[in-house]
């Protein structure tokens, strides 16, 4: 090949990179941060290996560059295709769920319960959720040794949500109930900041104190010395107002529970261990209506 018909194809594929990087960087600037955080690594994966035409449009070589050219114009494709989407995707991330999935089964202990303290179990659990719900579900579930964890089922609705409630009683190994673990979930969406709150244990406080724990605070001094929370600082000061922190703390004299929104299951749940009690229910649902009721926020185009 002519040296100047080589010179002459390398200006021509050269111009038209420069015209793709142009393009690309567009395209970036159109889009926010949420809006890379929001896709699935397998789609961030295939952006970043695209977007590596950059550094090959910068060699000599003719092939390099021809690949750059075919990467870089897949990754501009790419990206026009998902930011027409994004009207739409920030639909559904807004879009709150109308039902919500059973709590798991905890996985089954050999330990028996005897007939007569699993069925004051069973009492126990209607009682509670009876006294503010008269219409809910409840099922007995059947397990494998028909003994072995007694758990009770509630489906309910309370202020239009949908609300899902397990008790699962654990044998204490003389016939009679250990712990009962309580796992209640509500339905949020996507859009929701995601929050974990739990016990704050003695050696999470102990490095706390020796500042080896950065997790975010309130500024309740009874509050953040008896959770942990791991959280921006967007979801604490949204979900974690002055009432969802009474509720809370009434819920800790029976148990500290574990509260977690997980806005890519779209759940919010709390969990807690002590028998069925209609005041622990009832704040337990306060805390998480109110975090389902809480508007949620997303831009993925400036």
């Amino acid at each position: 090949m002519p040296a100047d018909s080589y010179r002459d194809a390398q200006v021509g594929i050269r111009a038209r990179l420069a015209d793709l990087e142009q393009r690309l960087r567009e395209r970036e600037a159109e889009v926010t941060d949420a809006f890379w955080t929001s896709l699935d690594d397998h789609v961030r994966d295939r952006l970043a290996d695209l977007r590596e035409g950059l550094e090959l449009a910068t060699s000599a070589s003719f092939s390099d560059l021809a690949r750059a050219e075919a990467l870089l114009a897949a990754y501009v494709d790419e990206l026009d295709r998902l930011i027409a989407m994004l009207p739409a995707l920030e639909e559904e991330w807004l879009e709150v769920p109308d039902d919500v999935p059973d709590p798991p089964l905890h996985d089954e202990d050999s330990r028996l319960i005897a007939e007569t303290h699993g069925q004051e179990f069973v009492k126990s659990f209607r009682t509670a959720v009876r006294d503010r719900h008269r219409d809910a579900e409840i099922i007995i579930e059947k397990r494998r040794r028909s003994n072995a964890n007694w758990s009770c089922l509630a489906r309910f609705r309370d202020r239009n949500a949908p609300f899902a409630l397990r008790a699962t009683a654990l044998a204490n190994g003389n016939g009679g109930i250990g712990d009962v673990v309580m796992q209640l979930f509500t339905s949020v969406a996507r859009a929701t900041p995601a929050l974990f709150v739990r016990h704050e244990s003695l050696f999470a406080a102990l490095g706390k104190a020796i500042g080896l724990k950065h997790e975010v605070e309130v500024g309740d001094a009874s509050f953040d010395g008896l959770f942990l929370i791991q959280g921006s600082r967007q979801a604490v000061n949204r979900f974690l107002v002055p009432t969802v922190r009474s509720r809370l703390m009434t819920l800790a004299r029976f148990d500290v529970p574990t509260l977690e929104v997980d806005p890519p299951s779209r759940i919010a749940s709390l969990i807690w261990c002590f028998e069925p009690a209609a005041t622990a229910l009832d704040a337990a649902i306060g805390v998480l209506s109110f975090i389902r009721e809480t508007q949620s926020e997303v831009c993925f185009r400036r």
